[in-house]
């Protein structure tokens, strides 16, 4: 446990924990491990294979941060205007090879690294005192000392206890943002020289004992401490965070031309923004009959041959809990000669057409919002 870690496997395994559970990333993180097992292999890939080695994962945004900071810091393609712009919020002596930085300033600067990631690289790799607060050190600190916010609660200021580092009045109290008060708890845990170890020590706590549901208070080594527990109070803390859901229907298309290649679309599309995926758009509830007016904003209708509904999947995609037909259309002519409307092929340049091999679709996709709309049909 002394020995320092890979700061590079620290970078991608907190990455992936992000909004994901411990159980669900391993088996990600050992393959995605096997494929790119440095920041230097990792620098060479492109988008597609990295959305590859994350598909199912979800937020592809931590994907492609993941990406770009790569090659910013292995220093490639040096004329790449955001690699320009990044390396100048970055310390002023150039970095040589492909080596994370050492210092919270240059890790913060960088695409996908925040507060969390950055603390956790330098204390779980570097084994610098530096304050780490994920969701297993909130939920301790929300019960030990009944906070009733989250870091993350949009209050200017809130009173509180003073502790070390804080600034005292009169009352014996001080005033912090949500973020602060939490922080200067994360900050007090750091302040040794293990460090590291206090830190992965509650993380471990807070995930084994310290549980959202079920904590195991009687077995906690904190909890004659612990105010929420000794108020009988332990199921209100944290308190819950509000999450709106919003339901979405919509239908997919998958377009088959003459000569068996599947249209992908990258761009203008409501969900997978950047990232190659099936044509899809909302509609509402209920059989579909004929060529849907939408669909003619993707392939003109003079074209197809055939449509089949091959019915419904559900997915979810961050708040919003969809539900989606899918339409089979296969086509008269070649990919070649399918005529894409204009006001797509030509205007919108934010929606950017490909014809992929249907034999090779169910690996070119990397979401699996497309994947299920594919098994639905092949």
């Amino acid at each position: 446990m002394d020995a320092p870690r890979d700061p590079y496997a620290v970078w991608i395994s907190e990455t992936m924990l992000q909004q994901t559970q411990v159980s669900t990333v391993k088996d990600y993180f050992i393959r995605w491990m096997g494929r790119f097992p440095n920041v230097e292999t990792l620098a060479k890939a492109d988008e597609a294979e990295v959305f590859k080695y994350w598909q199912g994962l979800g937020y592809y945004s931590r994907a492609r941060n993941i990406l770009k900071t790569a090659k910013i810091v292995c220093e490639e393609n040096l004329q790449d205007p955001l690699r320009s712009a990044s390396r100048m919020t970055l310390n002023e002596n150039a970095r040589v090879g492909c080596k994370m930085p050492e210092t919270r300033k240059e890790l913060e600067a960088l695409p996908g690294i925040g507060a969390y990631t950055a603390g956790a690289i330098l204390s779980l790799a570097y084994h610098k005192r530096e304050a780490i607060l994920d969701g297993n050190l909130v939920r301790i600190f929300s019960r030990l000392y009944e906070l009733a916010f989250l870091p993350t609660d949009k209050v200017e200021k809130r009173r509180c206890p003073i502790k070390s580092g804080m600034t005292s009045n009169e009352t014996g109290m001080t005033e912090k943002s949500s973020s602060e008060i939490y922080w200067g708890y994360a900050r007090e845990v750091a302040d040794s020289p293990k460090a590291y170890m206090h830190n992965e020590a509650l993380m471990e706590l807070g995930r084994t004992v310290c549980k959202t549901k079920s904590p195991l208070c009687e077995t906690c080594p904190l909890h004659k401490e612990c105010r929420a527990f000794l108020d009988g109070r332990t199921a209100e803390f944290p308190p819950t965070k509000k999450r709106t859901e919003k339901s979405w229907h919509g239908t997919v298309l998958v377009i088959e031309s003459a000569d068996e290649k599947i249209l992908a679309v990258n761009g203008g599309q409501k969900f997978l923004d950047g990232q190659l995926a099936l044509p899809h758009f909302e509609s509402v509830r209920g059989a579909t009959v004929g060529i849907p007016a939408q669909a003619e904003e993707y392939i003109n209708a003079d074209d197809v041959e055939s449509v089949n509904d091959c019915g419904t999947f559900r997915h979810n995609i961050t708040v919003h809990k969809i539900e989606c037909n899918v339409l089979h259309m296969r086509l008269t002519t070649t990919a070649n000669n399918a005529h894409l409307p204009k006001s797509k092929a030509n205007s919108d340049k934010s929606a950017v057409f490909e014809w992929i091999e249907k034999a090779k679709a169910f690996e070119t996709f990397a979401n699996s919002f497309s994947l299920k709309a594919l098994k639905k049909v092949f």
